[in-house]
Formats: C-alpha cells, structure tokens, sequence
C-alpha cells in the first residue's frame, strides 16, 4: 500500500514537472504576445470551451429572439384580423419555451467553461510554485516574497477574471451584436447604415482610452507589488522594531507608501470612470436619435409601429454591448499585465537543477 502511494506521489509529480515545463516553453516562445499566450494555456480544453460556446447561444437566445417576438405580437394587435389571437398565442408559447431551456443549457455552459478555467489556475498556481522551487537563492533575494505571493494569487486570479469575462461578458457582447446587426441589416439597410454610425466611434473612444489605462493599471500593478513586499518586511521585522523602540518611524514608513498607492489607486479608477462615463453618454445620445430616426420612418408608413420597438431594442443591445466592450478594456488591460508577470517568474533563466524525476 505503501508503494502504491509513493509510486502515485511520483507519477504526480512527473505530470506537474511535464505541465511547468509546457507553461515554460509556452511563454518562452509567445514573449510579448499576452493575448496570444492566453489563448494557448487553454490547449487541451478547447473541446470544453467550444461546447460551452454551443450551449451558451442555446442560453442566450431568448434574448434575440424575444424583440421579434415582441414586434410580432404589436403588430399583429395594431392591426387586428382573424388569425390574432393565434398569432399572438404562438409568439408567447415559442417565447415561454425558450426561457424555459436556459435553466439547464446555462447550468451545462457554465460547468464546461468554469471547469476549463479553474484547472487552468489551479496548473499555472502549480507551474509558479515548482518553479519558485527550482530558482536560485540570489533570485528569491531580489524579487522578495512579497512580490511573488502576489504574483501565484493576484495575477493568476487576475487572469482566471479575464478569462471568465471572456467567456461571459466577450462572448455575449459578440454575439448580441452579430444578430442584432444581421436581423436589421435583412430588414432594413437605411435603418443598418444608422447603426452602423456607431461603430467607428466606438472605436475612436476605446483607441484613445487604451494606452493611457494601460499605462495606469501597469503603475498601479507594480505600486501594489511593492507595498506587499513592503508590508512582508515591516512584520518580519517587528520584533527588531520593538526591541529599538522604531514603531512610530515604521508605521510612519508604511503610511506613506500607503498613500501613494491610494492615490495610484484613484488616479486608475478616475480615468476609468471619465472612459465609462464619455461612452454611455455618446451612446445614449445615439439611442434617442435612432428613436427619432424609426419614429420618423413609422410616421411615413415605411416600417410598422412593431419595427419602431424592434430597430429600438436592437439598437439598444448594439449600444450596451459596444459600451460593455469599452468598459471591459480594464479587465482585458489588468489580465494581459498579469499574464507578463508571470511569463517573467517562469522563463526566468537561473533556476537549478529539478530533483523531480532526476
């Protein structure tokens, strides 16, 4: 029994050396490529993560569909004939239906793609850890165990987020916007072209925001590094404070650092709330004009009253989910930083000799 157990323990450990060892050549050959790296760490759970993508539109179209529905049912009680009633009873069986489905296509969705990522973070945790192990001492002197705590948790929990949001929010966002502009565009192309006004300057914002939210999260990633490094030697080195009688000196020390970081803090979220705030507002100003726009075209008797509430709902859906995209490049920004912090701890080049499988 006792040989099973130890043979076991060995063949684990085998595994995780193989697993550190794939996580290492992966980053090593995708340096300064983040996107790209996140992508490949999910290789051997792109099954999983495509079934996921199946059930998640199985999930979400009732949302598609229910502007249709709706429309369909205005229309049909704005201009009553003999076939109303069953019109209208069918658009509400067919929609009471759908919602029906979402209970257990979204329970099967989230399980393929929350399984995928949490054996992902539970592998890099693993890959860092047994890397940290085979790295020389001189090294663990310089990067200090503060800042490569915060490296296994915070940027391997900051990479679990984004992968979770692309799996949630990226992909619903895309595929909102990939029907919505596929039923408007086979309906009406003056009402398309309207919306399609929207989309470079959803550019324009997110390519102005970009640089400079990038440029605070980085400041902002290494302020909190070095604070945790900071706050690791302050209660390491408490006995010695008490003993020389220092406890105002070091807490004066550590309120310093604090504020600094406090005001990186703010600096972050400030910029991100002025990106957030100029979207929804030029967003919302489209909105009401494509209300105008549908109204004026329902007033010549070009579309019905049932298309003005659907071109309005579909509009909306297009607005919220390119403002989700732009409120989403924090995340994406925080993410792709923490995935280079990694990347640097496991091609670091001075680790030792591995004792696993020697």
């Amino acid at each position: 029994m006792g040989y099973c157990f130890m043979k076991d323990k060995y063949l684990h450990a085998i595994e995780q050396k193989k697993v550190q060892n794939n996580y290492t050549e992966l980053f090593e050959s995708n340096k300064n490529h983040s996107l790209k790296t996140l992508a490949l760490l999910y290789k051997g759970h792109f099954l999983e993560l495509f079934g996921s993508v199946i059930f998640f539109v199985c999930k979400h179209s009732p949302v598609w569909v229910l502007p249709i529905v709706t429309s369909n049912i205005i229309n049909a009680a704005t201009t009553p004939d003999g076939s109303t009633i069953r019109t209208i009873l069918l658009n509400v069986v067919l929609m009471s239906v759908m919602i029906l489905q979402n209970i257990l296509t979204n329970y099967i969705h989230t399980w393929l793609y929350a399984k995928a990522i949490r054996n992902v973070e539970k592998d890099l945790r693993s890959a860092l850890v047994q890397k940290l192990q085979q790295l020389s001492i001189s090294y663990h002197k310089e990067m200090e165990s503060g800042r490569l705590q915060s490296k296994i948790m915070r940027d391997v929990e900051q990479i679990e987020t984004l992968s979770s949001q692309i799996f949630i929010s990226m992909l619903s966002i895309i595929l909102n916007v990939a029907v919505a502009v596929f039923v408007v565009l086979t309906k009406d192309l003056f009402v398309f072209l309207f919306f399609g006004a929207t989309i470079p300057l959803a550019v324009l914002i997110m390519t102005f925001f970009k640089g400079r939210i990038k440029h605070y999260n980085s400041e902002f990633r290494h302020e909190m590094e070095e604070t945790s490094v900071q706050v690791m030697e302050m209660v390491e080195m408490i006995p010695v404070t008490r003993a020389h009688a220092l406890e105002k000196v070091e807490t004066a020390k550590m309120q310093t650092r604090l504020k600094h970081v406090a005001q990186k803090g703010l600096q972050l979220d400030m910029v991100q709330t002025y990106f957030s705030s100029i979207s929804w507002v030029t967003f919302q100003l489209f909105q009401v004009l494509c209300l105008g726009f549908s109204g004026y075209f329902a007033s010549k008797g070009r579309i019905s009253i049932g298309d003005v509430v659907l071109y309005q709902t579909y509009f909306s859906s297009i607005v919220n989910n390119v403002s989700g995209i732009i409120n989403l490049i924090p995340i994406v920004a925080k993410g792709l930083e923490s995935v280079s912090s990694i990347g640097d701890v496991l091609t670091a080049e001075d680790s030792g000799r591995s004792n696993i499988g020697a």
